[in-house]
């Protein structure tokens, strides 16, 4: 990535020329190299971060040369990690996460940020914008136009300490995606509005050739303007990071979502709070300046009301995301108080304002309103495509299952959608695009070029640890349907989709080990394979899996103790199958027979609720405890159980005079 400066004012020369960005011609006193007095500096506001780690969207036009090489260098070799504490950032090049980021140009958007003091430039310029503010005179302003035309994205969107390799002291933030593009740095004057153009030094109101030695600029304003956002990457002279998304890294892994199947349609999500405390985004930057429109607290209706209003079409966002997420109002009456229709209808106004704005999560919110609404096709399908234009990888996959769905399907279309949703980190649309090529809707049988394809985007998708990915390659290599039989490549994507947590997968590679499918048979590592996908604490479902294949004996060596075991372990941690464990101990199947132990299990079911555990165990001590198993049978017979009033009334009890729910 090429670094174009021209020349810095005198702090930005101190700063940059650290990383070779600047020479070190200065014009002006516009910007000085020591802290200014307490009279002369403008507006200095404290900065302060929030409590706890949150999400972000930082500006990093104040890099040097070096940082921005090694920010480059980060995010080709997998997720780029930061420290970051909302008035500083850090790059820790040498802390590892697996995962690759992929490019979508996206409707271009230029701005020009003013801004105007110390708390502005330190809290919206982490790498080096303490620095810089330190020695902006009274009356001046950093002027920074920005030109953004694309999104290198990440499909990860949650990350946990356990999964970060190499010196991570520090970390905070896993860098989500960065919106690229270029961007011209400028001293400006307090009040005073500029183009774009201006400020890259090529508009009409451009300073002089003199004057604009004072600036600072990656990327050509020319070659943004001709992108569009059908581009498979970005233009050579306009593809530097301008501004990051930071999602704050867990201390704990994060729970396997299985992104096989695409998910329901979103829940309303306001916008995140991305700015420090006491400040909020407003014109493209964190201020505290609220005679601005700014975007409000998500959970504030009354400021997300005043601030839509006021023009911020965040704020319109959130205020439907609050309306939306809230249960419509009943009267004294038990009438509504405000109808469905009433509420889409605002609800259409506001998302509405909001995506006019430029907010693509209320672009895809308007879809939804508009179909709840029943608004003609066009119109819904309109919404979708502004958001996928946006950025918002969801919405992609939302049209292009529209799309696909058709009476007349444009295949190609609804391809090249999900393929720009799985670009822009949305890990649903990577699926959906594997599974077009691989099941195709028409159901003829893929063509070998589709199959092709399909294994591509798994292997991508299986490379950042997506489950579904390396089960369902796993899958095509182990049953040789659509693709050359290969067993070891099968057990191998098995092996790495168990690193991800997914039980089922554990499973499968643990019984090929057994079986010596794919590997040498290795007794030792198909037992921890099982410990994996049948823990002792936290067991699952595939615990039952894991019993049926020892008790059946197909794939493995029958083993009755063993299948036992498993089944027992599902019912200690999730309560799930402990009637079938207590039937085994009652009966002495599979396990030595033990009376009390099952009358216990039956007992603790029994008394969480479990109907079929209260009958076997009234059964089991009808003639022990004739009174318990009469107070047993009665609770069932209240519950409608007919078995069970028979039984109660051959114990003397009374049907009619038991309790009904």
């Amino acid at each position: 990535m090429s670094c174009l400066v021209l020349s810095c004012p005198l702090v930005l020369s101190a700063v940059f020329m650290a990383g070779g960005g600047c020479g070190a011609g200065t014009v002006g006193k516009a910007v000085r190299p020591t802290e200014p007095t307490a009279g002369e500096a403008l507006g200095a506001v404290e900065v302060s971060c929030r409590e706890g780690a949150s999400d972000a969207q930082p500006l990093v036009v104040d890099m040097t040369s070096s940082e921005r090489v090694d920010l480059e260098v980060a995010m080709k070799e997998g997720v780029a990690i930061v420290a970051y504490d909302c008035k500083s950032m850090r790059l820790l090049p040498a802390c590892k996460l697996a995962g690759t980021y992929k490019f979508a140009g996206v409707s271009r958007k230029e701005e020009v940020v003013k801004l105007n003091d110390q708390g502005e430039i330190a809290a919206n310029l982490p790498f080096n914008g303490v620095k810089i503010a330190g020695g902006v005179d009274r009356g001046a302003a950093l002027d920074l136009a920005l030109v953004l035309i694309g999104k290198q994205s990440t499909t990860i969107s949650s990350a946990g300490k356990p999964e970060l390799t190499g010196r991570c002291d520090g970390a905070t933030h896993f860098v989500r995606s960065a919106s690229v593009g270029a961007f011209a740095v400028d001293v400006g004057t307090r009040g005073e509005a500029r183009l774009v153009a201006d400020v890259f030094g090529y508009g009409a109101n451009a300073k002089s050739a003199s004057q604009r030695q004072s600036l600072n600029k990656d990327g050509e304003l020319g070659e943004c303007r001709a992108a569009t956002p059908d581009d498979l990457k970005p233009p050579a002279q306009c593809r530097s990071a301008v501004r990051l998304e930071l999602v704050p890294i867990s201390a704990d892994a994060p729970p396997v979502v299985d992104d096989s199947k695409p998910p329901p349609p979103p829940e309303p999500t306001p916008l995140a709070e991305t700015c420090p405390a006491g400040m909020s985004m407003a014109g493209g930057k964190c201020t505290a300046d609220t005679a601005v429109p700014f975007v409000c607290a998500p959970k504030d209706e009354a400021q997300c009301e005043a601030q839509c209003q006021n023009g911020s079409a965040g704020s319109c966002h959130n205020l439907g995301s609050i309306i939306e997420a809230r249960q419509l109002e009943r009267g004294a009456d038990g009438s509504f108080v405000q109808t469905a229709q009433a509420r889409n209808d605002k609800l259409n106004k506001l998302y509405t304002t909001a995506c006019d704005g430029g907010v693509a999560e209320g672009c895809d919110r308007l879809g939804y309103i508009r179909m709840a609404l029943q608004a003609p096709r066009a119109e819904q399908l309109d919404a979708w495509q502004r958001a996928c234009q946006l950025g918002h990888g969801p919405a992609c996959r939302t049209l292009a299952e529209e799309v696909l769905r058709s009476t007349s399907p444009d295949l190609a279309r609804g391809r090249g959608l999900l393929d720009r949703g799985c670009k822009l980190g949305d890990p649903f649309s990577c699926a959906s695009l594997a599974g077009s090529f691989l099941k195709p809707r028409s159901g003829a049988a893929p063509t070998p070029d589709e199959v092709a394809q399909g294994v591509v985007v798994l292997k991508d998708a299986c490379d950042v640890k997506r489950p579904f990915a390396c089960r369902q390659l796993a899958n095509l290599y182990s049953d040789g349907k659509l693709v050359a039989r290969d067993e070891a490549a099968g057990l191998s994507y098995y092996e790495k989709s168990c690193e991800t947590g997914d039980t089922l997968s554990c499973l499968n590679a643990g019984l090929m080990v057994f079986a010596g499918r794919g590997a040498t048979k290795d007794a030792a590592r198909a037992e921890a394979l099982f410990e994996r996908t049948c823990p002792s604490t936290d067991a699952g479902l595939s615990c039952a899996d894991l019993a049926k294949a020892f008790r059946e004996g197909k794939v493995v060596p029958r083993d009755v103790r063993r299948a036992a075991s498993y089944m027992e372990r599902m019912c200690t941690a999730k309560g799930i199958g402990c009637t079938e464990v207590a039937d085994m101990y009652l009966a002495g199947k599979d396990v030595p027979k033990d009376r009390d132990r099952a009358l216990k299990m039956y007992d603790d079911m029994c008394t969480k609720g479990g109907g079929q555990s209260c009958m076997k165990l009234a059964d089991e001590i009808t003639r022990t405890d004739k009174a318990r198993a009469k107070e047993l049978y009665g609770k069932e017979c209240g519950g409608g159980l007919i078995e069970a009033c028979d039984k109660f009334k051959k114990l003397g009890g009374d049907p009619a005079t038991v309790k009904r729910p």
